[in-house]
């Protein structure tokens, strides 16, 4: 059973992967720097998820503009989130006892080990939602807090399409929390991202984690007067309206 799309997403206004590796839950986002899909567009990848077997179907993060073609198919809203806005014009000074450096293949398990501690099991990446989230965007950043034969204490997956910038995931170790650390990765993202041209840079986060939510205030990012939804559908209902 083939779900994923991940390698042909840059040419399609759909992008279809797999939640956490399990093929009976699909993942579907507007492709980045492509035109949005349509109502027929998502209910044709419904039918053919349908027809391999896949159980549910989610959507990415997606905008109120992005809604209509994903509610006219019978997704409902699964969970609201908090969008913010940094105008890149005042990057926060890291703190200078903090380390940042690139990330390397051995990091992986120490890194996905952070996300399952920072984040509940719904929003928690395994490797293939790691892979996701640095190839989401044309071009990323990938990094991490701790010294080069130390314990890493965070990370952070930074992506650009055009001139507009994406904290697209940011993790710390609750045992490093309040030190710095999430300062440090936010200042480096923005950083790379003014740059490498980009002019506005989004994040979002969940309604309840009041933590990640004042470290970006505290960073500079301001709200969105409309957040994000996270859509479902259950696709052995054969119901669509």
């Amino acid at each position: 059973m083939a779900i994923d799309d991940r390698d042909r997403g840059h040419r399609r206004a759909l992008r279809v992967s797999t939640w956490r590796g399990d093929q009976r839950i699909a993942v579907l986002s507007p492709a980045p720097e492509r035109p949005g899909p349509g109502a027929s567009t998502v209910a044709a990848e419904v039918e053919r998820l349908r027809a391999v077997g896949v159980r549910r179907a989610l959507t990415g993060a997606l905008h109120q503009g992005e809604l209509g073609p994903f509610l006219t198919n019978g997704f409902t809203e699964h969970e609201r989130l908090h969008l913010l806005r940094h105008d890149l014009l005042a990057i926060p000074v890291p703190s200078p006892l903090v380390r940042i450096r690139r990330a390397r293949n051995r990091d992986q398990p120490a890194v996905l080990a952070i996300d399952v501690h920072a984040f509940d099991e719904f929003w928690a990446l395994d490797q293939r939602g790691l892979d996701d989230a640095i190839r989401a965007t044309p071009t990323s950043r990938y990094r991490v807090s701790g010294e080069r034969r130390g314990p890493i204490t965070g990370y952070a997956v930074t992506g650009r399409a055009a001139d507009r910038g994406y904290l697209q995931r940011l993790a710390v170790d609750p045992a490093h929390h309040r030190t710095g650390v999430g300062r440090a990765l936010v200042s480096d993202a923005l950083t790379w991202l003014r740059k490498s041209g980009a002019r506005v840079a989004v994040v979002n986060t969940q309604e309840r984690n009041a933590g990640a939510l004042a470290l970006y205030r505290a960073c500079g990012f301001v709200d969105e007067p409309a957040g994000l939804s996270v859509l479902a559908l259950d696709l052995t209902d054969r119901h669509v309206p």
